[in-house]
């Protein structure tokens, strides 16, 4: 077994320690607190970040319409990202989501999303580096709070940018960059080149965390070691697995890594449900459940009848009948226990 003891295990994000530095990327429709405790108990992560949130639509009014804002205490250290693209109306969000109590707040300048880059925000910031700068200075001078930036590489393969980006964000008091390595025009497509994680490591010297493709905790440790990265953020990968975090711990402790049985995987979906149901809508929950199980690795034999079934499903007691009925093979005890 390759031993990756020698590499770093954590990074500091101004006064915060960030540890393990294996963390959990921001995902717009995903990473909710329930997703996110979810992941914190499997072990492993060393960070938390919330859903993207317009800054336009973070005000004391607004405020009981922004359940992505809110975090319970055993989700520190927890970033919280913004997305908008002007100056002072971004400070301000700032200056409340500092009064929120977040440990670190994340500035989105990567975000392909049609919609997003639509409104100027995300993405569409790589195209204008001097309009990004204003916004980072005035977010700085705003707050006391660490802030970090998540960009891509630039708008497409003939404007790349991110040298200079990494660059610019640093002298504008960024305390630390997350690189995905794609451009705005590749979307989710293609391969994140990681080289370019490795260069923007070598010309800043606060903490660079790379992400995309992270699909194994492999992918991970060999991820920090060949590009001297600081940190690696997991996205798509934690939702296929959310053990993904724990098994880069064991296998950097020189252990065989955890592989979850198919009771743990019922387990896992069956208590992610359960809270849902019990903090939310059960409309919402359903929706819920439907966005995990299509992105969960089930990884059994008519997986892809059950993730039909349930996402035919029109009220939560059916789609739990679907997934007792499919677990139940493969269960000892479990289902009884429940009842």
């Amino acid at each position: 077994m390759t031993s990756y003891a020698d590499l770093p295990d954590s990074y500091q994000v101004g006064h915060i320690t960030i540890s393990p530095n294996i963390v959990l990327a921001p995902m717009v429709g995903v990473t909710d607190s329930i997703f996110r405790r979810t992941i914190l108990s499997l072990g492993g992560c060393g960070l938390v970040c919330s859903e993207m949130t317009n800054a336009a639509s973070v005000s004391p009014r607004a405020r009981s319409r922004h359940h992505q804002l809110d975090f319970l205490p055993e989700e520190r250290p927890i970033t919280i990202q913004l997305s908008g693209n002007e100056p002072e109306l971004v400070a301000n969000a700032a200056r409340m989501v500092e009064q929120l109590g977040a440990d670190i707040l994340d500035i989105n300048c990567g975000c392909p999303s049609p919609k997003v880059v639509g409104g100027g925000h995300g993405s569409a910031l790589l195209r204008d580096l001097p309009k990004m700068e204003r916004l980072l200075k005035a977010v700085r001078a705003a707050v006391q709070i660490p802030i970090t930036l998540k960009f891509r590489a630039g708008w497409d393969d003939q404007s790349l940018n991110y040298l200079d980006t990494a660059k610019m964000a640093e002298q504008a008091g960024v305390a630390a960059l997350a690189l995905h390595p794609r451009t705005k025009v590749q979307g989710y497509g293609g391969v994140a080149d990681w080289s370019r994680v490795a260069e923007v490591k070598r010309v800043v010297s606060i903490p660079v965390i790379g992400s995309g493709d992270v699909r194994t905790a492999e992918d991970a440790l060999r991820r920090l070691r060949e590009t001297g990265a600081d940190g690696v953020m997991i996205g798509r990968g934690a939702m296929y697995n959310p053990w993904i975090f724990q098994q880069v711990a064991q296998l950097r402790r020189g252990e065989t890594p955890f592989v979850p049985s198919p009771a743990d995987k019922y387990e896992l979906i069956m208590r992610y449900f359960e809270m849902c149901r019990e903090e939310m809508p059960e409309r919402l929950a359903l929706n819920k459940l439907k966005q995990l199980i299509g992105q969960f690795g089930i990884e059994l034999p008519g997986s892809a009848a059950l993730r039909a079934a349930v996402c035919r499903s029109t009220d939560p007691d059916t789609a739990r009948e679907h997934l007792e009925r499919f677990f139940a093979p493969y269960l000892e005890g479990v289902l009884s226990a429940e009842r």
